[in-house]
């Protein structure tokens, strides 16, 4: 045992001491919402029961460029882990020489070789640390991959759902432009007969500007959206389809995980932990370099005077040579460079526990949107139905001659403005739902 001690010391002080990353986690969120079953098989967006959206987000999944070069970031560090394995090995090689050479007395001599090598260097401690980095790095791309696959699927459902928001806010501008025009129709009729006035039939007339003005930009925005749902789905651009879109199902309730559970359900989170694993063995790599290291070169040989006599009556020779270097003075470059890899260490543990401080955040931020929104969706229903009542009343009013124009013009803004309202509302619920899920 007393023969270990020493072994066991320097194997000790070649192994970095460092601080783990460590964050208070809470017992349970702020905020709540009804609780549900777990997300269904096959994607999380089946919430919605909707098989458009099924559909766009299968095919992003198929076609999308980014998701590729992730997954192309796995195989890479995959053939990295393979690469610091086979550098823990000996290198095998062969050389095979030939010289010729003429003296005045011996005349021309001929000699061949062919010779084996082998050659290995490789630390006495800490061998193993270039594996645990690419080890980690593998790991670290492989939950990069997951979190842009999550983060691709939750960036369609948001397009695909301001696709919708679009579409019925073009839908109500158009429903707006046909009653306005309506509305001038029988102002231009009541002029004629001299029932209002011509400043009526103006205010009338630009009331219906705004409303083309309005359809043209809401075709913009739904023009947008479709291209920004084509880059997404790996596809060419392509304009608007010419189908109707319908609301998703929203779900009553949705699943979430307690905050303990978060620092293994969430990508993000485990990229950054395998990133802080990276680290600490880049440490180990940069400490293990300031211990001794083992180096064996192993040559071989068969001689002979021409090319066949080196396989049939070639004489073997061979040489063996191993060598324990220390470093002892390199005007501090390996220490520096410790350093630095401590600071990166560091570096990573506190960006992974700002990662972990910030999800906390989004989780309870969705938490409280998801259950805000969905009030305040019940109260503006009803407040869109009272502008609407208050419109038609105040538009009879004014066609009886007991109201002015004015009065008329500011209820139907009114009324036209909180339908837009309430459909930004419905969506920013299906919004606050995705984010939940991302969450």
């Amino acid at each position: 045992m007393k023969r270990l001690l020493p072994l066991l010391l320097l194997m000790s002080a070649c192994t970095p001491h460092l601080q783990a990353p460590s964050v208070a986690m809470p017992d349970r969120y702020i905020y709540s919402v009804p609780s549900a079953e777990p997300l269904p098989d096959g994607g999380w967006w089946l919430i919605f029961e909707d098989e458009l959206l099924d559909s766009l987000q299968r095919r992003a999944l198929a076609q999308n460029r980014d998701l590729q070069v992730a997954l192309s970031r796995i195989r890479e560090a995959h053939h990295t882990i393979s690469t610091a394995r086979a550098s823990l090995l000996p290198a095998l090689g062969v050389e095979f020489e030939a010289e010729s050479a003429r003296q005045p007395l011996t005349g021309t001599t001929n000699e061949f070789l062919l010779s084996p090598t082998v050659a290995w260097q490789t630390p006495l401690l800490g061998w193993g640390y270039p594996t645990q980095q690419a080890r980690a790095e593998y790991m670290a791309s492989e939950w990069a991959y997951r979190a842009t696959m999550l983060t691709l699927t939750h960036s369609v459902a948001t397009t695909y759902f301001t696709l919708i928001e679009a579409n019925e806010q073009l839908a109500i501008s158009r429903q707006s432009l046909r009653l306005r025009e309506q509305s001038l129709a029988l102002i231009d009729s009541m002029v004629r007969y001299g029932f209002s006035s011509g400043m009526d039939r103006e205010q009338a007339r630009s009331m219906v500007s705004e409303a083309a003005a309005n359809v043209e930009q809401y075709t913009m925005l739904l023009s947008r959206a479709q291209l920004s749902l084509s880059t997404l789905l790996g596809e060419v651009p392509q304009a608007v389809a010419d189908k109707l879109y319908t609301l998703p199902t929203l779900p009553r309730g949705v699943p979430t995980n307690l905050p303990s559970e978060l620092l293994t359900h969430r990508p993000d989170l485990m990229e950054a932990h395998y990133n802080v694993e990276a680290a600490a063995a880049k440490v180990g790599i940069a400490r293990s370099a300031r211990f001794p290291s083992l180096s064996l070169t192993g040559q071989g040989g068969l001689f002979g005077k021409d090319v066949k006599d080196v396989f049939t009556e070639g004489d073997w020779a061979w040489s063996l040579t191993g060598s324990i270097a220390q470093p002892l003075f390199a005007f501090g470059r390996r220490k520096r460079s410790e350093q630095i890899a401590r600071e990166e260490y560091r570096q990573a543990a506190l960006q992974y526990e700002q990662a972990v401080l910030q999800a906390l955040e989004e989780v309870e931020r969705a938490l409280l949107s998801v259950a805000t929104l969905r009030r305040e969706a019940e109260h503006y229903a009803r407040y869109v139905e009272q502008n609407e009542r208050i419109a038609s009343l105040q538009q009879a009013l004014y066609e009886r001659g007991m109201s002015n124009y004015l009065d008329v013009i500011s209820t139907q803004q009114t009324w036209y403005a909180s339908q837009l309202q309430y459909v930004e509302i419905l969506m920013q619920q299906y919004q606050a739902v995705a984010d939940l899920v991302l969450a």
